[in-house]
């Protein structure tokens, strides 16, 4: 078999790729299916190519080692064992999916949600936790409202929201969602130049928080208003929190 040029290689079983040592430096994306797996090779951390890690339905699967540094998205859905993930994320442009991993540990939840990442992050979740410290400024409303002076023009937030449906009785099922994010300064009546402006949740879940991140830029006031709006008459934002990226507290 020639390797001669990066591809995508689905696999359910990887002890095989040994029998393909130079495949290990040409490989982007990796799926592995298989519910017996328990554990991901150490070797992967090698595959120096490695754009995505897909791990689905891996139900024996109770951790993650380190992975390689080259990883831009690891998407670990329906990995129901996943408990631990012993390893850091060091690409600030990462995607992280663990969907229906309930029995991560809080060590492995805190991991996820403090990592810088790219669009963003999802897991599961029954509420907002609570070092989002600045909530809603009144209930049922989105509008979360800041009271500290800012220390820079440029400053950086962690946002995160939880979704509920609204209305279980329509018949498409609507697999996306676009989320779109306002900042006012309430002082001066005028939107404040933020990125991203908003962005597109591919899996619809409840039960599942979502977190990302945001930067603000031009900040001149002390009052600040951060709006999230959906277009979608199945699916709404049920709760929120936002917190400012100074340092990482615990959640």
């Amino acid at each position: 078999m020639s390797w001669s040029r990066p591809l995508k290689f689905r696999m359910s079983y990887f002890e095989s790729l040994k029998e393909f040592p130079h495949a290990f430096n040409i490989i982007t994306e990796l799926v592995l299916v298989r519910e017996d797996i328990q554990e991901v090779p150490p070797w992967i951390k090698g595959m120096s190519r490695l754009r995505r890690l897909r791990l689905y339905n891996c139900n024996n699967l109770i951790s993650l080692p380190q992975l390689s540094n080259s990883l831009s998205w690891i998407d670990a859905n329906n990995c129901k064992s996943l408990e631990r993930l012993d390893c850091s994320f060091n690409n600030p442009k990462i995607c992280l999916h663990f969907a229906n991993c309930f029995k991560l540990n809080q060590e492995a939840r805190d991991l996820i949600i403090h990592t810088s990442t790219s669009r963003y992050a999802i897991l599961p979740g029954a509420q907002v936790p609570a070092c989002f410290n600045h909530r809603p400024t009144a209930e049922g409303s989105l509008k979360i409202k800041l009271t500290k002076s800012p220390l820079s023009t440029f400053l950086r937030f962690k946002a995160c929201i939880m979704l509920v449906k609204v209305n279980e009785e329509m018949s498409f099922d609507q697999r996306s969602m676009r989320v779109e994010i306002d900042i006012k300064d309430e002082q001066k009546d005028l939107k404040v130049l933020r990125t991203p402006r908003g962005f597109t949740i591919d899996q619809l879940l409840t039960e599942h928080i979502y977190t990302f991140e945001l930067e603000v830029e031009e900040v001149t006031s002390m009052d600040l208003v951060f709006e999230f709006k959906t277009y979608n008459r199945k699916w709404k934002i049920g709760e929120c929190g936002l917190l400012q990226i100074l340092e990482v507290p615990s959640c």
